[in-house]
């Protein structure tokens, strides 16, 4: 599997890049004080006063976004549409979907070089507007692999309700993800020996051993789903969301997309500029960084966050007290399960480096998370593993019983379908750099890369700068201290972007949408209105 500590948008995937599974979705399921403050009123509260900073702020926008009247292209809102379009929309139930939720299935391309070659099914879902829908936004959580269907349902209560009032909000699973034609890669015991490996080997017999395991999953995948995996890749899904717009009714494309959301969006771009409406990319990715600089990168940023994470034990405290420095307490553990696995309870299950080092990784795509954490390390100290095998097992699918949800295997069918992988004799060369740069994430995030190092399917992009020509107003949104996508990457795309508008955020923590009143405000005004923050703009976190 690809172990992307997920960035190639939203998660941190064992086996796949030190990914990016949304934040948003840790932050809505952690209770991080954003529930309740947006959904019960059509007017949200001030959020506090700007802090100081080099940047220049803009005044914030209204509470509540300028009005249009439904049905109307005034001023840029789009024009109004019941949302139908060529879709047949029915209550979600079971596995189609959430529970109060309205589904449908699109039918697309498998290979839109050749339509002949049969179809893929993409579920969709959608909340519709109380109150007259003036148009559609589609919603992306990021990923790859996250199943944007539950994540709407996961959402939805924290969006505003002058915007879920108007507005119709549309999920959908990517194609190879959970309902749209999931990839498919091994037997649970198979995934759980891939997950549970030690992803950050520091000798070469390590790495061959990854390499293996790697080279067996690739070869379960094309067993499994190989008519499939020519065809996942960002530039097909890309595809399928213009599908999807035209399906909905839509003119143009209005689309919220967070961390690997943020790819897709700029891929939809790169295709269709003249056939968006809004679009908002939260938690960016920089198509132009190449592979192993994505993966130091990344792994910088996740490093400053771990060791902000000690600092606070150092200071407030943080339900964790080892009697030594934090960063050598945390070494000592990594050491302890890496040379011999703890075993948890009366369960197979076992802590070893893999679930140590994901498990702490989770916990920095928020600050809401760092207690969590704290009691984890505590109660791993007493030798007991149960609380970061928890967050392990929430962070790869894991469900009680054994199985997984195919979120891993989608996310490494996807990456290694997209972003062309360097050569294993290049991840090795880059080791020493990775691993001085980051001393507990460098190796992880490095030879994440190796699974499409290995992969049977060739990369189809988005690779290199967007050009977007002929778009209109993108807004860009990056926060300066941002875990797993860096600040530098939001900047990169926004600059890329012919009017790539960037909005900033203030402070730690992965995507801002949902951390931040201010942004939200600004996202939301755009949503409605196109109208865009001024250039400059900086938000603080918080203000709910």
């Amino acid at each position: 599997m690809e172990r992307r500590l997920a960035a190639s948008g939203g998660r941190l995937g064992p086996r796949a890049r030190l990914g990016a599974l949304l934040a948003a979705v840790a932050l809505l399921a952690g209770g991080c004080g954003v529930a309740g403050s947006a959904a019960g009123a059509a007017t949200l509260p001030s959020p506090p006063a700007p802090r100081a900073s080099g940047a220049p702020r803009a005044s914030l926008p209204p509470a509540r976004p300028p009005a249009a009247r439904a049905g109307t292209s005034s001023g840029g809102v789009a024009t109004g549409t019941d949302g139908t379009g060529d879709l047949s929309w029915s209550a979600c139930s079971g596995s189609r979907g959430p529970a109060g939720y309205q589904c449908a299935t699109l039918q697309v391309p498998l290979d839109y070089a050749d339509p002949g070659k049969g179809t893929v099914p993409i579920a969709l879902d959608r909340r519709v507007a109380t109150d007259g829908a003036r148009g559609s936004i589609l919603l992306d959580p990021g990923g790859p692999g996250v199943s944007g269907v539950d994540f709407l349902a996961e959402a939805w209560p924290y969006f505003p309700a002058y915007l879920t009032r108007h507005w119709t909000l549309v999920g959908f699973d990517p194609r190879g993800v959970a309902r749209s034609d999931p990839v498919t890669c091994g037997t649970p015991a198979e995934l759980e020996a891939e997950l549970t490996a030690d992803p950050a080997p520091t000798t070469a017999a390590g790495f061959a051993s990854l390499v293996a395991l790697d080279r067996r999953f690739a070869a379960g995948c094309e067993a499994r789903s190989g008519a499939l995996l020519p065809y996942v890749g960002t530039m097909d899904a890309a595809r399928d969301m213009n599908r999807i717009r035209e399906a909905l009714g839509e003119s143009k494309l209005t689309y919220l997309g967070f961390s690997y959301g943020t790819l897709l969006g700029a891929a939809y771009a790169e295709l269709y500029p003249r056939k968006i409406r809004a679009m908002v990319l939260d938690g960016a990715i920089d198509p132009a960084i190449g592979p192993i600089a994505f993966a130091e990168q990344q792994a910088a940023g996740l490093q400053q966050q771990l060791d902000a994470f000690f600092a606070s034990c150092r200071a407030a405290g943080c339900g964790w007290h080892p009697g030594v420095p934090p960063q050598v307490a945390f070494a000592q553990l990594l050491a302890r399960v890496t040379h011999r696995s703890l075993k948890v309870g009366g369960s197979h299950q076992r802590v070893g480096p893999a679930v140590l080092l994901y498990g702490a990784a989770s916990a920095l795509y928020t600050h809401s998370s760092w207690p969590t954490l704290g009691r984890a390390l505590a109660a791993l100290g007493q030798g007991d593993g149960g609380p970061i095998l928890s967050m392990f097992d929430s962070y790869v699918g894991r469900s009680p019983n054994g199985t997984f949800a195919n979120t891993d295997e989608a996310e490494t069918a996807i990456d290694c379908a997209t972003t062309p992988a360097p050569s294993l004799g290049a991840i090795r060369a880059a080791a020493p750099a990775a691993e001085a740069i980051s001393p507990d994430f460098g190796l992880l995030d490095l030879y994440s890369e190796a699974g499409c190092s290995v992969w049977p399917v060739a990369a189809s992009g988005p690779s290199g700068p967007v050009h977007a020509a002929g778009s209109p107003t993108i807004v860009v949104v990056g926060a300066t201290h941002d875990p797993v996508t860096p600040y530098a990457w939001a900047q990169g795309l926004a600059a890329q972007l012919p009017k790539g508008v960037l909005l900033t955020r203030d402070g730690g923590g992965h995507t801002s949408y949902f951390q931040s009143l201010c942004v939200q405000r600004w996202v939301d005004r755009y949503l409605v209105t196109t109208a865009p923050p001024p250039p400059g703009t900086v938000c603080p976190t918080g203000g709910f």
